[in-house]
């Protein structure tokens, strides 16, 4: 299958990419340095300048990976997530009304356009999107124009994937790691009833295989899919202490007690928790991941706490603090 692939270099486009090689897949990048460490060719280009460029990156492609992303730069987020699609997906339709063959595109978006709703339901696909920061709502922005092409050209199909919190070995993110460190050197604690708490993460390896499945299934079209794998917040914070070789967590102070504190500190005084910090650690709710078990007979093989040795190694030493 020709595959073309936005987003690359990214923690999970990189791994996505290896896959789609590894399945025998031609993968075409669209790259702005174009150097690249694996074995596709590359298109020099960049989503956010309208560029001829675009019609070469899709000119022989039978499925679309839009997998960037800025998580950074407020200020490139728009430019990037709504202009970059934008005209992504008009070289994507001159080529459809040049050729006449259809074109599958799987859009790598994130459960950050459901805002805060899983703060206390478990989110699904029914619920309408309520996304919260630049990031969140310019994705979301990208969904949608990707569901309107889709709207008016028939060789157009499409599927959205959105994932939780995307754990891995290389990621970006360190909220992760700092939490494990946090374990390990006894400064943990949970905020309200831990048996209550629910982490949101989900593997790398299986958001990978989750776009895979979205690409190759013609099933997955006119869908969008929440990639989730939800566990109790104990199990995970357990599987912390026992990596780090610390006696298992069981302080608890009470939410509202840690908010009126943090409110009353000064703003001068630097604390490792932050209000968005403390939202993240007090889920009750989370994400169904039901929709893409029963439309794909998808499965889940990396469940979090089993995986948080694997996850840690390298980022954080086994039976120590550090």
């Amino acid at each position: 299958m020709n595959v073309s692939m936005t987003g690359g270099s990214g923690f999970i486009g990189k791994l996505l990419c290896k896959a789609l090689v590894s399945r025998g897949d031609v993968v075409t990048l669209l790259s702005r340095k174009g150097r690249v460490e694996q074995d596709v060719a590359v298109v020099v280009g960049d989503l956010t300048e309208d560029s001829a460029s675009l019609d070469s990156f899709v000119a022989n492609c039978d499925v679309l990976y839009h997998c960037a992303g800025e998580i950074a730069n407020t200020a490139l987020m728009h430019r990037l997530h709504v202009k970059g699609t934008t005209s992504l997906l008009a070289a994507v339709q001159r080529r459809i009304k040049r050729t006449g063959i259809p074109v599958h595109w799987v859009q790598l978006s994130s459960t950050g356009a459901y805002g805060r709703q899983a703060d206390l339901a478990q989110i699904d696909e029914s619920f309408d999107p309520a996304p919260v920061g630049e990031y969140e709502v310019t994705k979301t922005i990208a969904d949608e124009l990707v569901v309107a092409l889709a709207a008016i050209e028939p060789l157009f199909t499409f599927t959205i994937v959105r994932p939780t919190v995307v754990i891995g070995q290389s990621m970006p993110n360190q909220s992760f790691f700092q939490l494990a460190r946090m374990v390990g050197k006894g400064w943990f604690f949970y905020i309200g009833k831990a048996a209550s708490n629910v982490s949101t993460y989900v593997h790398v390896n299986d958001v990978v295989s989750a776009l895979i499945a979205c690409g190759n299934d013609s099933r997955a079209a006119g869908h969008t899919f929440i990639i989730a794998n939800d566990c109790a917040q104990k199990d995970v914070i357990d599987a912390f202490a026992q990596f780090t070789g610390r006696k298992k967590p069981s302080l608890q102070i009470p939410e509202s007690v840690l908010r009126f504190l943090m409110r009353i500190i000064p703003s001068s005084v630097r604390l490792p928790l932050t209000p968005q910090r403390v939202d993240a650690l007090v889920k009750k709710g989370g994400y169904a991941n039901r929709h893409i078990r029963e439309v794909l007979g998808f499965r889940f093989e990396y469940p979090i706490p089993e995986s948080v040795p694997d996850v840690l190694r390298g980022n954080v030493l086994p039976g120590s603090s550090d």
